[in-house]
């Protein structure tokens, strides 16, 4: 609850960011970052923020788990369990959102599976969260996105204090 012009009782709605799998992979193995990666899950998972991205990132964050060379079959079994009762708004594909999604990958000549955030983020207006420099770099100039490894730096958890995400 917060206060509004005096009325205790208004509630706010959590904001809502596009999380992509080099971030949400981030939650399962220990990485640069991935402290960061655990504020932003737990944040969802107190309502303080929602998280949402197309549902090909539990496809995505399986496979960076499949070649990570220290996990078993049945890590991996664990952590995409674990991924998928967190509750995400998953996307599934639709005609507008594929539409849109080819068109960023054409335009920002990047592939189809980044472009699916990208849209989603542009779709509902929203911020990308990512920990992939390179697409950062490529689409901050025209478009919100925040770089995992910046939390705490450039940008912070909605109802964050300052500096509070910094490790």
């Amino acid at each position: 609850m917060v206060e509004h012009r005096r009325d205790t009782k208004v509630e706010r709605t959590p904001q809502t960011l596009v999380l992509d799998a080099s971030a949400a992979a981030k939650w399962f193995l220990k990485e640069d970052d991935t402290e960061k990666a655990l504020l932003l899950r737990d944040a969802h998972i107190e309502g303080r923020l929602n998280l949402t991205a197309p549902d090909l990132i539990v496809y995505e964050v399986a496979n960076a788990l499949n070649y990570h060379p220290k996990l078993t079959e049945a890590d991996l079994d664990a952590s995409l369990k674990e991924l998928l009762e967190l509750d995400l708004d998953l996307i599934p594909p639709s005609r507008d959102f594929s539409s849109q999604t080819v068109r960023t990958a054409r335009k920002l000549e990047i592939s189809v599976y980044d472009a699916s955030y990208i849209a989603l983020s542009d779709i509902i207006a929203t911020n990308l969260v990512t920990a992939d420099r390179k697409l950062h770099e490529k689409i901050s100039r025209k478009r919100q996105s925040y770089l995992l490894s910046e939390m705490g730096h450039t940008w912070n958890l909605p109802g964050s204090d300052p500096g509070e995400g910094e490790g």
